[in-house]
């Protein structure tokens, strides 16, 4: 285990989460909601997350009265906090990232003076818009990605975290995606950022308690897929709970929702599917099933086999970010595409 240690702190120049024990990661065991506690819905983008935090919504869990309205994407409503929305755009410019950035992310980063300072601003406003609540929730579809930060601001906050992870098949992802932006809805653009997305914090998740929730089983059973999210996180009953999930799937939930659909063994024949995709997946499509327990070591032995691969492709995917960087400025070139193209064949061949 110190050779991976080593050669990874070679590649990455920060600590990551490989460095950690070959065991379950420990976790709070959850108990009764308190009077602070947030339930916090995670996946990568594509997956469900914004219909599935309406179910959440649905069993009693305040999202606030500053959501972002229902246009483009997702015409019904995106269920995101406005403000915790600014400050997680805010901190992908501080980071260096962008929805369709690939790179991962050093552990120093986080430290940042910047990051330190939206790290406060964040507490503040938690603070201010939800600190009467009993029961609220957050929902934006690039947490899981950016957990260190939200980690540190809900453990000043010493808030009981309970996280929702969506899942959707990523072979239904790219598809998905493809509609919106057919150069990052390629099964392999797609791939890895579902895995920079998916693989690198998630052993964070399990410090706390959570439900992984397949898109699909919500769509086929949403009051049964909702009920196993209050039961596993053993959330407090709500009066109106049932009227709520009724309401969810006969009024909100429709089949226009969901475009595609495909099963474990389409993925497995899809040659195009990246392998730590693949195995990270099925990992995940187990747990939504509750087909393995979320305290199995086989499940943490192995996904410490994913990080380490998906950290190997760390120098591979700063290189396709810079490559995206020098298409994105050529397309914009006032000047016109064709004075930037120098530049970009540089990148592409490597100089």
């Amino acid at each position: 285990m110190s050779v991976v240690r080593d050669s990874m702190r070679n590649r990455t120049g920060a600590r990551s989460a490989v460095e950690a024990e070959l065991v379950p990661p420990a976790r709070h065991r959850a108990g009764e909601a308190t009077d602070a506690c947030a339930v916090v819905v995670l996946g990568a983008g594509r997956s469900g997350t914004s219909a599935i935090t309406r179910g959440v919504q649905a069993l009693g869990v305040d999202l606030g009265d500053r959501l972002r309205g229902g246009r483009g994407k997702n015409p019904t409503g995106f269920f995101e906090d406005r403000d915790l929305l600014a400050i997680n755009k805010r901190l992908k410019r501080e980071l260096g990232i962008t929805g369709e950035s690939v790179a991962l992310i050093d552990a120093e980063r986080w430290e940042a003076p910047g990051v330190r300072h939206l790290r406060q601003e964040a507490t503040a406003t938690i603070r201010r818009r939800f600190g009467r609540s009993a029961l609220w929730g957050y929902k934006y579809a690039r947490t899981l990605r950016l957990l260190p930060f939200w980690e540190a601001v809900f453990e000043t906050l010493a808030l009981d975290v309970r996280y929702v992870v969506a899942l959707r098949n990523p072979l239904s992802v790219a598809r998905s995606r493809a509609r919106l932006d057919p150069s990052r809805g390629t099964q392999e653009k797609s791939d890895l950022e579902w895995l920079v997305n998916v693989v690198p914090y998630f052993r964070k998740v399990h410090e706390h308690p959570f439900v992984v929730v397949d898109y699909d089983a919500v769509m086929r059973n949403p009051a049964g897929q909702l009920d196993r999210i209050a039961r596993v996180l053993r959330l407090p009953e709500h009066p109106r709970r049932t009227a709520g999930i009724r309401a969810y799937a006969e009024t909100f939930l429709e089949g226009r929702l969901r475009h595609s659909r495909f099963t474990i063994q389409d993925l497995d024949r899809n040659p195009r599917v990246h392998p730590l995709v693949r195995d990270a997946y099925r990992w995940l499509h187990r747990l939504a099933y509750d087909e393995v327990d979320a305290d199995s070591p086989e499940l943490w032995g192995d996904w410490i086999r994913i990080e380490q691969g998906t950290f190997e492709l760390a120098p591979l995917l700063r290189h396709i970010d810079r490559i995206q960087t020098d298409l994105r400025r050529a397309q914009r070139h006032p000047l016109g595409p064709l004075q930037a193209l120098p530049r970009l064949w540089r990148s592409l061949r490597g100089r």
